[in-house]
């Protein structure tokens, strides 16, 4: 029987299949840590959507991306890429850009996520139009929060006009980038503040060792 929420099919059914299918993916993880994961993925977004309709596939690519926290933490995802978490206020403009930059330059050695202290509902605009432009697309992109399990298993935390949240935990390393926040500037503005980012990115990758 079909679940009905306000005339509606509920999102539990998905959100159930959604853990199952990624239990199957992380044998090493509980299915019930997984499923209380994908739970708390799709709660902890809905409190900041105006639309719900397609909350449950973006709680099962937040809750995707924290089981893969878990699981390195735990030791379960050794000598994979480096993972760098950006943080910012919003995670709808600076840190989705830095991210995207790091994952489509990084040459499969850096895998980025980017978060937020207080999310945004959405990406502004003008960000996504000018990494459009740049070709590099946010297309699946949208505004987060950071959490401790995906801050725990980061090896490097950049912060872009905030203090992270929690305690470092060793091994752990954290940069401070400077840029403008590009909320409310315009499209003219919004690239330069993007190839500032992408040079950021590019200097930090041409430091990695090889």
């Amino acid at each position: 029987m079909t679940e009905i929420e306000d005339g509606l099919s509920s999102p539990d059914a998905t959100l159930r299949r959604g853990a199952a299918h990624l239990a199957q993916q992380h044998p090493d993880l509980d299915p019930r840590l997984v499923e209380r994961v994908v739970f708390e993925s799709h709660a902890t977004l809905a409190r900041g959507a105006r639309v719900r309709t397609h909350l449950p596939p973006l709680a099962l690519k937040f809750a995707a991306d924290r089981l893969r926290a878990l699981e390195r933490s735990a030791g379960g995802a050794q000598g994979g890429p480096l993972l760098v978490l950006v943080e910012s206020i919003r995670n709808d403009g600076i840190s989705q850009m830095a991210a995207a930059y790091l994952n489509a330059l990084g040459e499969g050695r850096v895998e980025a996520l980017s978060a937020a202290l207080n999310p945004a509902v959405e990406v502004l605009r003008t960000v996504g139009d000018v990494m459009e432009e740049d070709g590099v697309p946010l297309t699946d992109s949208f505004p987060k929060p950071v959490t401790d399990d995906l801050a725990r298993a980061a090896d490097v935390i950049i912060t872009m006009l905030i203090e992270h949240p929690f305690d470092l935990v060793p091994g752990q390393r954290i940069e401070a980038w400077d840029f403008d926040d590009p909320a409310g500037l315009s499209t003219d503005e919004v690239r330069r503040i993007r190839d500032r980012v992408r040079r950021q990115v590019t200097q930090f990758l041409t430091a990695l060792p090889r």
